[in-house]
């Protein structure tokens, strides 16, 4: 038996798509019977002679019907998906009409070219009355289904996120090493160091205010593309101390973007990725270049590295093609948090890039 779950087109299921044209099926049958039905005051024939003659003139019309919803959803439920439910609704005004247009303009050139009956003159309003309706009461469907589809989404998102959150702290609490203890360490250690070795004094500041960091992160939803962007930048001045001339980085951030609100500790692990795949195997290194835009209510996050590639060995981790858990971990948190994903693809001439999007 067939998955009536896989994905269509659009991202239509088979179940779904044949739900919308068994309402279709079912409406014209009840239209065509109902035309049958009004026509038995002058009609000659017998009521299932009339039904049957009905039966072209009333398949062209909803056959027509739905070539003509089907852009109209597309716009709605594809290229208009993130807007709100309100904005979408009002859109009606302007599509319900351009529907009625199109729709009894094609159907009313074919009926004639093909010589079959239709309603002319006064009656044609029927025509728009009843297209009218059914272009309402199909949108409503659809609008309801989607809210109804989405809130179930939403549930389950959530109790993925708590069931996540529960996890994270339970592996924190195992993990967790006095973070007083550390720094005392830390300073311990940079005390003994001899003033001629200045660097690694640095190296050791730097080290400490990662642990610093990651601890105040944790306690947190958001932190500013600023505290990011620094805490970046420490982490790959220990990266350039271990691969030297090899390690390049770029940042393109620009001010307008610092005060952004960022979940924490989301773009290290895309960073690490790139540094541990992309430039860690090969011996003359390469380039990692982080850039933060806001356009349009969204900041745009990329991730690149001139690195190794892929290798022609992807992963598939959680959907994408990756070569890294970091990359698994920070679609998770993205999906959970705003329904959005990851895109990846190949940095030409080599390398890979990483890119996101999230509302600033």
């Amino acid at each position: 038996m067939p998955n009536l779950n896989r994905i269509a087109f659009w991202g239509i299921t088979y179940r779904q798509l044949a739900l919308v044209l068994g309402m279709y099926f079912i409406s014209a049958l009840l239209y065509d019977g109902a035309l049958s039905i009004s026509q038995r005051a002058w009609s000659k024939q017998s009521l299932g002679n009339e039904f049957v003659e009905e039966i072209p003139r009333i398949f062209l019309d909803y056959g027509l019907k739905l070539l003509v919803t089907a852009p109209v959803w597309y716009l709605l439920f594809k290229r208009l998906r993130q807007h709100s439910l309100t904005r979408r609704v009002l859109l009606h005004v302007l599509l319900l009409p351009l529907f009625i247009v199109v729709w009894q303009s094609v159907y009313y050139f074919i009926s004639d070219f093909i010589s079959i009956g239709r309603l002319r003159g006064d009656g044609s309003i029927w025509d728009t009355y009843i297209g009218g309706l059914f272009y309402l009461v199909q949108f409503g469907i659809y609008h309801t289904y989607a809210y109804y589809r989405d809130y179930q989404r939403q549930r389950i998102q959530e109790a993925e996120l708590r069931e996540l959150a529960v996890k994270s702290e339970l592996t924190a609490l195992k993990a967790q090493l006095n973070p007083h203890f550390l720094y005392n360490v830390f300073n311990t250690i940079s005390a003994t160091v001899p003033p001629e070795l200045e660097h690694t004094r640095e190296l050791l500041a730097d080290l400490a205010d990662l642990f610093r960091y990651q601890l105040q992160a944790s306690k947190t939803d958001f932190v500013t593309v600023r505290d990011e962007v620094a805490f970046l930048q420490k982490y790959l001045d220990l990266e350039k101390a271990r691969f030297g001339d090899r390690l390049r980085v770029v940042f393109e951030v620009p001010d307008a973007v610092l005060d952004a609100k960022i979940p924490p500790m989301l773009l290290q692990p895309l960073v690490e990725n790139a540094v541990r795949h992309g430039i860690a195997p090969l011996i003359e290194g390469g380039e990692v270049r982080i850039k933060i835009r806001q356009q349009n209510g969204q900041l745009h996050v990329m991730v690149a590295d001139t690195g190794a590639g892929m290798n022609g060995k992807p992963v598939k981790v959680l959907g994408i093609e990756s070569h890294g858990v970091g990359l698994a971990n920070t679609r998770l948190r993205l999906e959970k948090m705003y329904g959005n994903d990851l895109l990846i693809k190949a940095n030409e001439p080599h390398g890979v890039t990483v890119y996101f999007e999230i509302p600033a």
